[in-house]
Order: C-alpha cells, then sequence, then structure tokens
C-alpha cells in the first residue's frame, strides 16, 4: 500500500491524498498510531482511512490527538466483508448503527466520512445531519461528493458490483492495441525505418 501510494503522489497537483489503512494494520491503538505514522511518514499522504465506526473509535481517537487526519468510512466495509457486496441501512437497527456511528466519527473529529453501499434515504439522511462531507460509493447523488475504483470505472476488470459503472472500456482498447502490435511484430511491419535508430 506504502509503494502504491508513493506513486500516486507523485501524479499529485493539488488534491487531497487519503491512503487506506491496510487490513489489520489498526487493530489496536498502539498499532494504529505506528502504522499510520509510517504510512503518513513514506507517502507523504494528506490523511488515512479506516474503516468502521464505534469499533474503531479508540484508535480514531489517538490518531487524531496525535495530530493524524482521519477519514472514516461506514456502511459496507470491503476489508472485512465476507460474500456479496450488501446494501446497509434495511433494518432499524443498521439505520441506528450507521446514524450512530457517523455521529460518533464526526464528534470525535473525522473530517469526512465514506458511505458505501448505504441505501440512498439513510445515506440522504446522514449527509443532511453531519456538518463534514460524506462521500458515496454506492450511496447515492445525496452524498456531497463520490469515490469510485479507477479501474472499475475504466473497465480495466469485469466487476459485476451494482454501483459500478463502467464510463469506458479500456481493457478493450488495450487488447485491440496488444494484438495489434503482437501481429505487426510477427509479420515484420513494426518496427518500421520511422520507428527504428
Amino acid at each position: 500500500m506504502i509503494n502504491h501510494s508513493k506513486s500516486v503522489k507523485l501524479g499529485i497537483k493539488k488534491s487531497l491524498m487519503v491512503v487506506d489503512m491496510p487490513y489489520k494494520t489498526y487493530n489496536t491503538k498502539k498499532l494504529a498510531l505506528k502504522n499510520a505514522r509510517k504510512v503518513i511518514r513514506e507517502t507523504k499522504c494528506d490523511a488515512v482511512k479506516l474503516e468502521g465506526g464505534k469499533k474503531v473509535i479508540d484508535q480514531i481517537k489517538v490518531l487524531i490527538k496525535n495530530k493524524i487526519p482521519v477519514m472514516g468510512h461506514i456502511g459496507l466495509l470491503p476489508q472485512t466483508v465476507k460474500g456479496k457486496f450488501k446494501s446497509k441501512g434495511k433494518t432499524s437497527k443498521e439505520i441506528n448503527q450507521l446514524m450512530n456511528d457517523a455521529l460518533l466519527l464526526q464528534k470525535n473529529g473525522v473530517f469526512a466520512i465514506v458511505l458505501e453501499c448505504v441505501k440512498t434515504p439513510i445515506a440522504k439522511q446522514i449527509t443532511k445531519k453531519l456538518k463534514i462531507p460524506t462521500i458515496g460509493i454506492g450511496s447515492s447523488v445525496y452524498c456531497d461528493g463520490q469515490v469510485l475504483v479507477t479501474d472499475d470505472l475504466l473497465g480495466l476488470n469485469s466487476s459485476k458490483i451494482k454501483f459500478v459503472k463502467k464510463f469506458i472500456n479500456l481493457k478493450k482498447h488495450i487488447n485491440l492495441g496488444l494484438k495489434k502490435f503482437a501481429s505487426e511484430v510477427r509479420s515484420k511491419k513494426y518496427p518500421t525505418k520511422k520507428h527504428s535508430y
């Protein structure tokens, strides 16, 4: 994750860079602080993101107390989900947990919260209630911003997740380009004089 994030940082001009803390790197307060400091130091990112609400609030408090900006993440938690991606906010228990987690995260200093696969009316309600921004992923237009995995939106994989919209099919174009390259190499059409020294 650190190496990928270093690469991302090289391409950033003015964007906020938030690094997801990898699975099991923030199980305890001590571990969270040690690893978040390492991520910030080595990647030069602006903030870290932790998945969960009440379950990780002690870790979040420690990070914020130590001047490490934190983005929250509630709803579907991809690092720990087992099986299919399912929407959150169907039952009154889930709705209460989402709302309580959102308010708890805000109260303890996160600067924004990702809402993943949260049902539309609940995402709208949370966004309206909070003073900090919500970033949706499969959680409706009522969030303050949106995020999507780049490989998904560019059509580089065959994801069948409901909220994934392929805005272009780069995989198709990449495959066509590679086939054309291979064909021209085999037939000695490439490299031509123009493409040779």
